[in-house]
């Protein structure tokens, strides 16, 4: 395989096939927009994800009043490793097995689940895409990642979020 520039070319499925310059054009807007998704849905998920550590976050301050294992700086992820598995790992009661269910199958953490299938199919497509070995598309993909990480993970590059510098 090489990478080639023609414009005829299968498209992920038998029902995208192009073979001239306007179906080349209009595929490169669609996949620039498909990828510009995939990076505003990844923002949203981690979006979502800084809510609910937010809400966590202030519950464990309500009911415990502790806050040396927890701070405004943790991670969605340690704050649930550090509250739900303590929960989880061994239930004393009823109670405690009804709390881990309830979180398991809560409607948060479904759509979470949803939007998550979501971002890996689009990844894939996309991958396929990639691997059309069509360079034009391949900077669609580029451009598309340009696009989407510059319209929604904006607040990434400001000094409040270093979250990924820590």
């Amino acid at each position: 395989m090489s990478f080639h520039g023609g414009v005829t070319e299968t498209i992920l499925f038998h029902g995208w096939r192009i073979d001239n310059t306007q179906g080349m054009i209009g595929s490169v807007v669609g996949v620039v927009l498909l990828t510009a998704l995939y990076e505003g849905l990844k923002s949203y998920r981690h979006l979502l994800c800084s809510w609910i550590a937010e809400s966590i976050f202030t519950r464990a301050q309500r009911s415990s009043g502790e806050t040396s294992t927890l701070n405004r700086d943790s991670t969605y992820e340690s704050i649930v490793i550090r509250l739900v598995p303590s929960r989880c790992r061994n239930f004393n009661s009823p109670r405690d097995l009804y709390r881990c269910s309830a979180l398991l199958f809560s409607g948060l953490h479904l759509f979470q689940t949803l939007l998550h299938v979501i971002q890996v199919v689009l990844g894939y497509f996309l991958m396929f895409i990639f691997m059309t070995y069509n360079y034009w598309l391949c900077i669609a993909i580029g451009a598309g990642t340009a696009l989407g990480y510059w319209l929604f993970a904006w607040e990434k590059s400001s000094n409040e979020n270093t979250e990924c510098c820590s």
